[in-house]
């Protein structure tokens, strides 16, 4: 929708020719699981590239807020799943990042992790961030709601529109905010259920299936 609304603004398209149409997931692989989790601390879980609009920066600036202000958080791990991006600064601006708040040991880059394997990576998670100032639809999130996994994200772009009311969504340029929200998940429990809950619930709204039968319906009402 919000692709839509922006092409309706930006080009003019009428928005009676525009169907959206949300993507699904493979719900026989993204599912939780119960493996043992892949590195032995506790960590909260970063799925994506490193390009300046997924705004991994102020991720990394509000996880060092977080182990900072609590002795409670001092073992736990930030893990980044994915390839820098094509760009080689995109890696350097997140070293440079690192490198300012000293976060070296505390976050560990996972590199490229084959599909089979991302159920474990969300499934052992404390929660997923995804800070993004934009996305098209976030695909991260989705995955990890059906693995079980708590998500905290953007109140910008087309994330409120795949979370629904199942995740927590914060300005992504707030710092503090970020770093409230992951806080809170970590210490409360409750939250931490009935996120789990809620995200298993909503992640089953979204499937393949779901995707091909409304994109056959749009081709049937244009032979038409």
């Amino acid at each position: 929708k919000h692709t839509k609304n922006y092409l309706v603004k930006q080009l003019k398209v009428p928005e009676e020719k525009i169907d959206g149409i949300y993507q699904g997931i493979d719900h026989k692989l993204f599912k939780p699981t119960h493996t043992p989790a892949p590195i032995k601390n506790p960590y909260i879980l970063y799925v994506g590239s490193e390009q300046p609009r997924k705004n991994i920066s102020t991720l990394l600036k509000a996880f060092y807020k977080l182990k900072k202000g609590d002795r409670r958080f001092s073992e736990i791990k930030l893990v980044k799943v994915g390839s820098p991006g094509k760009m080689p600064s995109f890696r350097k601006n997140t070293l440079k990042t690192i490198d300012a708040l000293n976060l070296h040991k505390d976050v560990v880059f996972a590199g490229f992790v084959q599909r089979k394997e991302l159920p474990n990576y969300y499934s052992n998670a404390k929660c997923l961030v995804l800070p993004s100032l934009y996305e098209g639809f976030g695909r991260p999130v989705l995955e990890a709601m059906a693995c079980g996994c708590p998500v905290i994200t953007s109140n910008t772009s087309s994330l409120p529109e795949v979370v629904g009311d199942a995740g927590l969504m914060v300005d992504p340029r707030r710092v503090n905010a970020l770093k409230n929200a992951m806080r809170e998940v970590l210490i409360n429990e409750g939250l931490r259920r009935s996120m789990v809950k809620k995200g298993l619930k909503r992640a089953s709204n979204f499937s393949w299936q779901k995707t091909a039968k409304e994109t056959s319906e749009v081709y049937k009402e244009i032979a038409r």
